[in-house]
């Protein structure tokens, strides 16, 4: 990688830290208060990212063997959080989606995430924030365009 881009790169992860350095104690208080583990948000944001999935892929993702993941399901299913379905692909297998409590949640959990954002960068005047955005979405418009393609 070239000095150019590994700069960027570095300042992009200095300025997600700086934006979201109370994010974590956040998220946690956050998973706390709906009786969630960090696994267990990783999971919606696993499931909300990809659609359904069978156990043993949430297994893989999540780091937990099938049989932990599969108690950890079966307690996001009692809570609302997930519902299980017949794979249309294979009637024999089972697979996990967000219910609407579930992607509710994430949404929610989103929201926090832009607002925590926002308010770390209220500090900053307007013309800098603008030069920012610009040059962010530019950036963006090359890479979604490049994933596009393939």
């Amino acid at each position: 990688m070239d000095d150019l881009r590994q700069a960027l790169a570095q300042a992009l992860w200095r300025l997600s830290e700086v934006a979201f350095a109370d994010w974590t104690g956040q998220m946690t208080e956050m998973a706390q208060i709906h009786g969630l583990t960090l696994r267990e948000i990783n999971t919606l944001y696993e499931l909300s990212g990809s659609g359904p999935l069978k156990v043993s892929e949430i297994a893989a993702r999540t780091g937990l063997s099938k049989a932990a993941a599969s108690q950890m399901v079966e307690r996001m299913v009692q809570q609302g959080l997930l519902e299980r379905s017949e794979n249309p692909a294979n009637r024999r297998e089972k697979q996990v989606q967000l219910s609407p409590q579930g992607r509710t949640l994430t949404q929610r959990f989103d929201q926090e995430a832009l607002e925590l954002m926002a308010r770390a960068l209220l500090g900053v005047p307007d013309e800098k924030i603008r030069l920012l955005l610009g040059a962010v979405n530019t950036v963006l418009e090359e890479l979604e365009a490049r994933r596009a393609q393939g």
